[in-house]
Formats: structure tokens, C-alpha cells, sequence
């Protein structure tokens, strides 16, 4: 059994809603493309973890990391949290990481959050995840890019339905960036940046930066 299968089957004994949800996120985001890049030890802060499948999955995937969750849903850290009753290098938390007092940490992973939240505030919770890290620490944003373009509309029109007709995901209105805008941003949040696309084979632009916190502060 790998560890995606061993994260999914942390959830068996939920609701069928709840599973369905988890396997359809598994199906949809390229978590094993993702997973490499999170530092093999060390203490991982997963931002907007929801449910906490990835959480999970970068627990079970390597005992060295100390991963914590954090989510804005009570509900679906309640969810996380029975999920993780058996990971003991798991935990979660119901915060806004804007306004509680954390520790540092060796990374910081961000999954299809920032495009729910407004652009000023993206802005604020990077420059906050900078101020987590420790030196040469490493902020994993995965989204979804505006090219190619026919699967940016599709991507587009699916959010529109999770968000504002089904209210599966929270938020009121979408805030997608250029590839190109988002490296100059944290560029100047004081990270160097590195784009990797990870969605050949799927339907959704997905694509990644992978940025180092610079020793010198924002220019």
C-alpha cells in the first residue's frame, strides 16, 4: 500500500461524502509530484490543510517530519484531526496564522488557498510565512496558472461551482494570478523562486513555486 493509499484510508470510517471528497482531491491534484519537494524532516506547516489529506500523506511518507495543519474550518479540522488519531507526527490546529503566535519552522506548504483569498491579504499571509521560516527555509505554493488557457476555464468554472453554487469551498470571489506576477511578488517578499509546472496528464493548469527565503529582506 503506498502512502496516498495508506493517507485515503485514514478517512474509511467517515461519511461517504467525506471520503468522495478525498478521493476526488487525490484524483484531481498531483500530491506525488508535490510531496519531493517538502524537506524530508523538520517541522512542515501545511496552511488551509482542510480535511488534512496531504497533511497526512507528507506524515506518512517520512516519520523525520513534524507536520502541522492549519485550517479556518472547525469542521474540517475536527475531520483532520480523527483522521490523524493514528499518525502521531500529525496534528491540527483552528487558526488564522495572521493573527496566532506560532513557532518557526523548516517549511511552509500552501495547496489551492491563496486564489480564495484577496490579493492584499496573499501579500500579508506570504510575507507572515517568511517571518516562519527559518534561514533557507523553503514556502511551497501549489495553484492554478492562467495558461494554457482551455484549462484555466475549466478549472475556473469548476471553483465557480465548488464556491459560490455548492459552497464546498470557502470564499466569496476568485483571485488568480499570472505565473509571471506571482514569482515577481514573492520575489520581492524576499524569496528566490522556482516555477515548476506539474500538471502534464491533467486537465488543471497546476503549476508550483518553489521558493527559498533569502538571508537578505524584501528589496
Amino acid at each position: 500500500m503506498t502512502e496516498m493509499h495508506k493517507a485515503l484510508s485514514c478517512y474509511r470510517d467517515f461519511p461517504v461524502m467525506a471520503r468522495l471528497h478525498n478521493r476526488i482531491r487525490h484524483w484531481t491534484c498531483p500530491f506525488s509530484r508535490i510531496e519531493p519537494y517538502v524537506p524530508r524532516g523538520g517541522v512542515i506547516y501545511d496552511l488551509g490543510c482542510g480535511h488534512g489529506l496531504f497533511s497526512l500523506f507528507l506524515a506518512l511518507s517520512s516519520g523525520e517530519r513534524i507536520i502541522e495543519g492549519y485550517d479556518l474550518s472547525e469542521e474540517k479540522i475536527g475531520v483532520a484531526r480523527e483522521a490523524a488519531r493514528d499518525v502521531p507526527n500529525a496534528e491540527f490546529r483552528q487558526a488564522d496564522i495572521l493573527e496566532q503566535e506560532l513557532g518557526t519552522c523548516d517549511a511552509v506548504v500552501i495547496l489551492d488557498v491563496l486564489y480564495l483569498i484577496p490579493y492584499v491579504k496573499q501579500e500579508e499571509i506570504i510575507s507572515r510565512c517568511r517571518e516562519l521560516l527559518r534561514p533557507g527555509g523553503l514556502l511551497l505554493i501549489k495553484t492554478t496558472d492562467k495558461r494554457p488557457r482551455w484549462k484555466y476555464l475549466w478549472a475556473y468554472f469548476q471553483e465557480i461551482l465548488a464556491v459560490k453554487l455548492l459552497g464546498i469551498t470557502m470564499g466569496h470571489e476568485l483571485y488568480f494570478r499570472e505565473s509571471g506576477d506571482f514569482v515577481g511578488l514573492l520575489e520581492r517578499l524576499g524569496f528566490r523562486v522556482r516555477v515548476e509546472r506539474i500538471d502534464r496528464g491533467y486537465p488543471y493548469p497546476h503549476v508550483m513555486f518553489v521558493c527559498t527565503k533569502r538571508a537578505a529582506g524584501p528589496s
